[in-house]
């Protein structure tokens, strides 16, 4: 495999956005690898796990799943693609409370009304933790 360069920051806002998309989606996007391409993907998702920019480790997985025969690559998994979410809170608006990112790694959100478990990051297998939005 391709050396994954990972960069020295967390990325901006759009990695942010679709670290949080993967992190959704994980469990689906590791179901259209196959077998002998699971090492790789794991690769490439202690990559993107890392402290360095996701642009590269992201970049990665869209080829790898274009390789897999995903015709949209990482573009299948994202927000445009379906995946909804928690508007950001605004002002005057009821409280919302969600389940966040453990790390603050991404902007996934998951609703905690009625949820008393926290759902947990696929990503870094820590449980998310319960965040007043507004």
């Amino acid at each position: 495999m391709a050396e994954i360069r990972t960069g020295t920051g967390d990325g901006d806002g759009e990695s942010r956005a679709v670290r949080s998309d993967i992190c959704a989606r994980l469990d689906e996007i590791r179901d259209f690898v196959p077998a002998e391409r699971r090492p790789e993907l794991e690769e490439i998702l202690v990559a993107l796990r890392g402290s360095g920019d996701p642009a590269g480790p992201q970049a990665a997985l869209h080829r790898l799943l274009r390789r897999c025969g995903v015709a949209a690559g990482l573009r299948a998994f994202t927000r445009g693609a379906g995946i909804g979410g928690l508007p950001a809170a605004v002002e005057a608006h009821p409280v919302v409370e969600a389940y966040v990112c453990p790390g603050d790694r991404c902007d996934r959100r998951a609703p905690a009304r009625n949820q008393p478990v926290p759902e947990t990051c696929r990503l870094y297998g820590e449980p998310m933790r319960r965040r007043r939005l507004s």
